[in-house]
């Protein structure tokens, strides 16, 4: 990956940067390249104190679980906790933490989110909506006030809802409906950044769903595309219900957070909006996921039912043929629904990916990394374990089938 434009200040001098979502599973992955950035100097981490662990406890901890031993003494010399949190009024900023944010902090990382997509709207709202709004307000202040001179916004792909189409970086309000809370809650999020855009310079990225490492296939968490893999391998359903032709955008996190870490150190990408997806093209469908699956992860083969069989089944006195366990797991699926229906709503991220490739970052093809994704979710057992210490995942080598780690020349 190259920079066409080091990161740096006004002054010319090193970058100082404050994260929200820096423990989350796209901010991890951002932080691990971050540290590697010779433009980048001192990295603030806003995070929540826990029972028995403070904030800085818990960078430290996540820090020492990242890297070796060695480099993690090294890398906590520059990575410093503040305690704050997305839900509170002014971030719950001391201060004096406000004060040296003001003073030090060039530009802010917004990660911070709350991804459970069947959580209640009103929470959703807090986490993602109203707490993006207090990331906002503080921004403000630190511009003002400060020395700050950007910020990015992660947003998702899906503030596109479920309304037909080809969607690109333009495209915001098109009198969509949504899948979920998370997709509303992050589509209100993205109109108030557009109107803060008038007086913050803003920069947005939209992934579209997120996998695992394409060299490792590490995750931490298994939703969406993973979903009637993971129902078939605990043997939950004896059939799977889905579209097998319905597409699915799917990026591996090490291309996403390689884009935001190349993309937020251009000058000419302040506000601007990028999709982060695979693109018209580069999809796959559910058939194709579910062949991989039998394929190359050993899941027995299940019969599929349509939607529409589905639906009929569902609402009429055949549903008591199914047995109550089935019905439990159909409606803990019931927000990826839309993603197994198939919405028929398309990216077309040509503007993004030229630009990327320009910077050397290109989307992988699914075919070309998917052994790594289903060899980690049988290797983990499904996230009971990690074969291999977690800062593992974070260099540049590939999972073996055996759980081996081969490195990458």
């Amino acid at each position: 990956m190259k920079s066409l434009v080091t990161s740096q200040n006004i002054d010319g001098g090193e970058v100082n940067l404050l994260i929200t979502g820096g423990t989350g599973f796209v901010g991890k992955a951002v932080l691990a390249r971050l540290v590697d950035q010779p433009g980048f100097d001192k990295i603030y981490m806003l995070v929540r104190s826990r029972p028995g662990a403070s904030p800085e406890q818990r960078v430290a901890r996540m820090i020492g679980q990242m890297f070796p031993k060695a480099r993690a003494s090294q890398i906590l010399e520059r990575v410093h906790a503040v305690e704050g949190d997305l839900t509170l009024s002014g971030l719950g900023l001391k201060p004096e933490d406000l004060d040296l944010l003001r003073t030090n902090v060039h530009q802010i990382l917004h990660c911070g989110a709350s991804t459970e997509f069947g959580a209640p709207l009103e929470e959703a709202r807090l986490n993602n909506t109203e707490g993006t709004l207090r990331v906002l307000e503080v921004a403000t202040t630190l511009r003002q006030t400060g020395v700050l001179k950007r910020l990015e916004y992660i947003s998702t792909a899906y503030v596109c809802g479920t309304k037909r189409g080809v969607v690109t970086e333009s495209d915001l309000d098109r009198g969509q409906k949504f899948s979920n809370s998370y997709e509303q809650s992050k589509f209100e999020a993205e109109v108030l950044v557009s109107q803060f855009a008038k007086k913050l310079p803003i920069t947005v990225y939209r992934p579209s769903i997120v996998v695992g490492n394409s060299h490792n296939g590490y995750t931490p968490h298994f939703k969406v595309l993973y979903w009637p893999i993971l129902l078939m391998s605990k043997n939950l359903v004896s059939f799977i219900f889905c579209n097998k032709r319905a597409f699915l955008d799917v990026v591996p996190v090490d291309f996403v957070a390689d884009s935001i870490v190349a993309l937020m150190q251009q000058e000419s990408t302040t506000g601007q909006t990028y999709l982060l997806t695979a693109g018209l093209g580069r999809e796959i469908r559910i058939g194709d996921i579910l062949r991989d699956s039998y394929d190359l992860a050993g899941i027995t083969k299940r019969p599929v039912i349509p939607f529409w069989l589905f639906d009929i089944v569902s609402k009429t006195p055949l549903a008591r043929l199914l047995p109550e366990q089935f019905w439990s797991v159909a409606n803990l699926a019931k927000p990826y629904y839309s993603y197994l229906r198939g919405n028929a709503v398309r990216f077309d991220a040509s503007k993004t990916l030229k630009l990327l490739k320009q910077l050397d970052v290109s989307p992988p093809n699914w075919k070309d990394y998917k052994r790594e994704i289903l060899n980690f979710c049988l290797a983990s057992r499904w996230g009971k374990r990690l074969p291999l210490p977690e800062y593992s995942y974070y260099l540049p080598a590939r999972l073996g089938p055996d759980g081996d780690v081969q490195v990458v020349s």
